[in-house]
């Protein structure tokens, strides 16, 4: 990888044979995704943007600023994780973004975007509960992720999923952690 390159390294490491998602790929991230995944990130930021009075250009801005920072972070404090595209349908469109620490026993899931279109319909929760399976398959410790706080609908998926809140590092962001029952005696 080059110098200050936000591309993550390639391959990925082989997933088990634990099924997605009916319609649903997962493909390692490749350079030509950077306009989608720019896309995405802008989607997910959106709300906080609603309210502040900066011109079009001046968010566009920011956005690019701060998906370029998170990109650098994640590469920086996840080496090892798999970065991929969740592309849906025949024509493998893609639909959002699933980054995956499965370097150590207890996995960390980094990011789990969805574009809003495709948000609310259940296709977060099966890609969660796919995370879920394949934990399992994989006998890891725990799945644990930081969602920000004022993201309710994250929480209440992840809640719904089995998830529990455990005290955070971060004022901003809950921190959840599920365990497979095999690991823990509970869902």
């Amino acid at each position: 990888m080059t110098r200050g390159s936000t591309t993550p390294p390639l391959p990925c490491r082989p997933v088990s044979d634990v099924r997605l998602p009916d319609d649903f790929r997962l493909r390692p991230v490749r350079r030509a995704d950077r306009s989608f995944l720019l896309t995405l990130y802008g989607s997910v930021r959106a709300p906080e943007l609603r309210g502040c009075a900066w011109p079009e250009s001046r968010k566009q801005a920011f956005i690019a600023d701060q998906f370029r920072l998170q990109q650098a972070h994640y590469l920086a404090a996840y080496p090892a994780a798999d970065y991929w595209v969740i592309d849906r349908g025949p024509a493998t469109e893609p639909i959002g973004r699933l980054s995956l620490d499965r370097s150590r026993r207890a996995w960390h899931v980094i990011e789990l975007s969805l574009l809003p279109e495709e948000r609310g319909n259940g296709r977060g929760s099966a890609m969660i509960r796919w995370v879920q399976g394949m934990a399992e398959a994989e006998a890891a410790e725990s799945v644990a992720l930081y969602v920000a706080s004022e993201n309710v609908g994250a929480l209440r998926l992840y809640t719904r999923s089995g998830f529990g809140r455990l005290p955070s590092r971060f004022p901003t962001h809950a921190f959840l952690r599920w365990a497979p029952p095999r690991a823990s005696g509970t869902v």
